[in-house]
């Protein structure tokens, strides 16, 4: 083989990633690549998976009810309420329902809530800020 066709099999094997051609003349052995070509095993929630419009819809003592717009294809929401912006230290829990009850705490609370689509999570909605008296 000339050495023009050995050239031009060794760039056209850099330019497209390859480990040696049938024709290489070099029989040393390449090291394997080390960029990851695993895909992730994780679902992923699409985009539209973000739970709009978070409210607290009645606040009767400490009884408070939460509700939000459905996001298509949810299969489950989660509600986070916590004492300081972006914290669930008050309530972490699920429902299918795109409202939610319970006697809160008094006090000011943050609140937010992330809906499931595709076996994953997507980003938190809006959060809000009240306070139960």
């Amino acid at each position: 083989m000339n050495r023009a066709r050995v050239l031009s099999i060794l760039l056209a094997a850099a330019v497209t990633g390859a480990c040696g051609g049938a024709e290489s003349t070099d029989s040393s052995p390449t090291a394997p690549s080390s960029t990851p070509s695993t895909p992730s095993s994780q679902p992923q929630a699409p985009a539209s998976c973000v739970p709009a419009n978070l409210r607290v819809a009645s606040m009767q003592g400490t009884a408070v009810t939460l509700q939000w717009n459905a996001v298509s294809g949810a299969t489950e929401y989660t509600i986070l309420v916590g004492s300081t912006p972006g914290s669930a230290d008050h309530l972490s829990t699920n429902t299918t329902n795109t409202s939610y009850s319970w006697t809160a705490r008094q006090g000011l609370q943050y609140a937010r809530v992330q809906s499931k689509c595709n076996g994953a999570y997507g980003a938190s909605s809006n959060e809000i800020a009240y306070t139960v008296n």
